[in-house]
Order: structure tokens, then sequence, then C-alpha cells
């Protein structure tokens, strides 16, 4: 069944409408074409002729004004603006759903339901590593983008990726202007690395007094401060007057051709040369290993059981490849300090109670509606009633019948299980509970807005302009 684009349907009600009209049936055909790339495959697994699958991406592309994506004969591939409208879409969706269960249902502001590919950000390899047990324990999987610590957090500002799993020495979300949610992973002891050759390279450990004059090589953190410089600045040292910046990977090339000095993690991928020490540092400097989700998208359980899974991992490391370093009582006592955190952070999460659902024998859903969830058409609804003040005025404005209306929204409280309306003899007026759902709806609408705008800025097109009017 073909859906009304949401700018489409709007029109005649002055609201601020979704720049980009996209229904659910919509980000489902993204969501297949990003999981497999077949057409005739997307075809089958949605239920539709292929045909009809190109014709339906063919309008998506239209009523956007962006290639969403990649065609060839047999073939399917999101764009870039596809795959970040892709993720902007999937999280406009479930703040809805999470806004019905918060403000209808009076529940916790916390997703329900975990998506099934989680997209993340990272700025660590270790990552990957959890990939195989993240689908096999968690029943996730993990869609993944290196980047650095600040466009990491930049992606995930920007709504183009769900979590992020990076490192800081601030307040890891300090960046973020958005709800995030914070778990920590690790708190990440550092050594310092240098050539064997290097006159310093018979100690035990370092202190960094010594390495002021060292040709250093340093990552950027997520607030772009430069490691080295704020780990002497720590120890009430002047930074190195000889330090190059650049990302993990030319880091790690410099350190292994042993011609600079830099700091490392000994829970990170190990440097298989021979040409390399690594030696404690006595100032103990140290990194804070985090996961920042969106709590709208990343029910708290799952983010809980991710972070405590990648925490594993990382330990599993470093009792795999530095068992010389557990001699070393102060190494020994972070391994146990760090094992003591993940014991405790291991704890079943509440459970969230469900939201109220409709019982199955007093009447019957919209063809296509999904049980207990709220599609494009559904919101023009209760917009238009919520703008106009009564049933009558609003059928009017959708050419509609009163009767017609009245039984469609009968039906969505039905599908809900929920109240939206009051009727009385003075008229019909929206529930409170609904109202303050519209009203989260006008900043979710806006955000879906500039996650467009920014698809259009990377394909250096202008976005079109528009007038907001505030709903009534």
């Amino acid at each position: 069944m073909s859906t009304v684009p949401f700018e489409r349907v709007l029109a005649s009600v002055p609201v601020p409408p979704a720049q980009f009209p996209f229904s659910r049936a919509d980000l489902r055909l993204l969501d297949t074409v990003a999981g497999c790339g077949d057409l005739a495959e997307v075809a089958r697994r949605l239920g539709l002729r292929q045909g009809s699958v190109e014709r339906r991406l063919d309008r998506l592309d239209k009523d956007v004004d962006l290639a969403l994506t990649r065609r060839g004969c047999h073939t399917a591939q999101l764009t870039a603006a596809g795959s970040r409208l892709l993720v902007a879409g999937r999280r406009f969706f479930r703040q809805v759903d999470l806004a019905v269960r918060t403000e209808i249902f009076g529940g916790g502001p916390e997703a329900l339901d975990p998506p099934d590919v989680l997209s993340i950000a990272s700025a660590e390899p270790l990552l990957e590593d959890v990939v195989e047990d993240a689908s096999a324990t968690l029943g996730v999987l993990l869609s993944i983008s290196r980047d650095s610590p600040h466009g990491a957090l930049r992606q995930l500002a920007d709504f183009s990726v769900d979590a992020v799993h990076t490192w800081g020495l601030d307040a890891p979300d300090a960046s973020v202007e958005r709800a995030v949610r914070v778990y920590d992973v690790l708190d990440d002891a550092l050594w310092v690395t240098l050539p064997s050759g290097h006159p310093l390279a018979d100690r035990e450990s370092l202190a960094l007094a010594d390495l002021v004059d060292e040709n250093w090589v340093s990552e950027a953190g997520p607030g772009s401060e430069v490691l080295v410089e704020r780990v002497f600045h720590a120890a009430g040292l002047p930074k190195p007057a000889r330090i190059q910046v650049a990302g993990a990977s030319v880091v790690r090339g410099m350190l292994h051709r042993g011609d600079v000095v830099g700091l490392g993690s000994p829970t990170g991928p190990v440097l298989h040369t021979p040409n390399l020490v690594h030696r404690s540092v006595v100032e103990r400097p140290s990194r804070t290993c985090t996961l920042i989700v969106d709590p709208a998208v990343v029910p708290q359980a799952l983010a809980g059981q991710l972070a405590t899974l990648l925490t594993a991992r990382y330990l599993e490391r470093f009792a795999e490849h530095r068992q010389d370093m557990l001699r070393d009582p102060w190494w020994a006592q972070w391994y146990g300090e760090q094992l003591d955190r993940q014991d405790a952070g291991a704890a079943p999460a509440a459970q969230v109670p469900a939201e109220p659902s409709a019982s199955t024998d007093s009447g019957a859903a919209e063809p296509g509606a999904e049980p207990g969830r709220l599609d494009v058409e559904d919101l023009h609804l209760l917009r238009a009633v919520a703008q106009h003040g009564s049933i009558n005025r609003a059928a009017a404005v959708l050419s509609i019948s009163q009767s017609a209306l009245t039984r469609r929204i009968h039906r969505l409280e039905f599908r809900l299980g929920a109240r939206l309306l009051l009727r009385s003899s003075r008229g019909t007026s929206l529930t409170s509970s609904t109202r303050k759902f519209l009203r989260q709806l006008d900043a979710y609408e806006r955000e879906f807005h500039g996650a467009g705008i920014a698809a259009r800025r990377s394909t250096g097109r202008p976005a079109p302009q528009r007038r907001w009017t505030k709903a009534g």
C-alpha cells in the first residue's frame, strides 16, 4: 500500500513539516537495501516485485530531491546521503515510539527494543574484536565506522550514528549538544613507547620530566586536545617542544619506524617489533574509554551489556599479551580494580515495563499499520485535530467526512490502547498527554529537517528555503 509523503500530507496544516517525507515503509525499504544490495533479494524480503522496489526508490529520491541510492541493473547501494537519512529516519520513529510510551503511557524515557543494526562510530580498533560476540550474545549487529575521537563525536552530534566508542580526558559528552548517555568502559592507564636503542630504554619506568626534549607523536582527543600535551600539563610540566599530531593509524606507523616517542595503552593492539620497548610512566597518566549512546535508540540494558563486553575484551587482551606486567604491584592493582569495576557493572539491569496494548477483539487496525506504533498519516491526523480544535473542522481540512475521521481516530486509539481525544458536548479536544506528545514531535521534526540539510550540504546542494510556523 503506498503511503502519502509526510511533507505533502501536512501541507494543509500550518505546522512544522518534516523536510524529508519518510514513512516507516520507506525506512524499511532503505534498511533492506543497506543490508542487501541485490534488488531481487530486497524485493523478496519485502514481499514486492523488483519493479515496484525500483519505483519506490525513484519516488523517494524525487520526494527528498537527493540521490539516496546508487543503482546498477540488478543492484542498489545507499549513497552517503541515503545512509545519513536512514539513521535520521530510524531515530525519528524511535523518538516517536519513545514519546508515545513516555508522554501517553507515562513510562520511563528509555528506548524499549534494541535496534536490529546498531550504527556506531569508533575511535578505538578494539570494537572490531567484539562484532561476533555482540551478534551471538546480545543479538545485535554492529555497523562500524572508524574515525578520530573528535570525528566520532561529530558523527553522533550530527545524528549520523546511534553510538560512539571513544576515549577522552574530560567529560566525554561535553562536545555533544544533544541528549546522550555515557557508559564507562575502562580507566585506561598509559605507558610510553620508545625506540629500543634509546638511552633510557633500559629503565623499568620513566618520568615525564626525562622526556620533555624528545620528538613526540600524539593523537588528538574528542575536543581536539593533544593527548601528550594534556598529560604533561596534568603532571605540572611544560609541553614538549616537538610534538607531531596525527591520527591513530599514523601514530602507530611512526612508532613502528622507531624514530619518535609516544604514549600508548597496554590494552591496545600490540606492536610486534624488536625496534620498540614499552615502559611504565612514574606519573601514571590515564585516559577514559567510554561508550556513548543515544538513549532514544539504544536501550539501557543493551548499552550496559555492550560496555561490559568491551571492558572484558580490553582486559582479556591485557592478560593475554602483558602477563609480565602483572608482576609489577601497580599494574596488578590496576588490573584487579578494572576487574572489580567490570563485575560491578555486569549486574542485570532493571526490567522496563512495556506500555499497555490493545486487546484483539474490539476493532481492526489500519491496513499496513504496526500495532502500538504511529506512522506519518497518524501523526497528520493528530496534528490536524490539534490545530483546528474539533473533529468537524479537521475533517474539512483533510477533505474527508467527520464520521470517517472519527472512525480513524477511534481505530488509532484502539491500536495504541490509549485515549488520545476528549469528547464532550462542547466539542473534541486532545488529552493533555497527547498535547505533550505533539510538542515533543515538533522538536523531532526539526531534528529530522536538520539531518536533511546536513545531507544536502555534504552533496553541495542548497537546502530549500522554508518558513516555519508553530502549531497552535
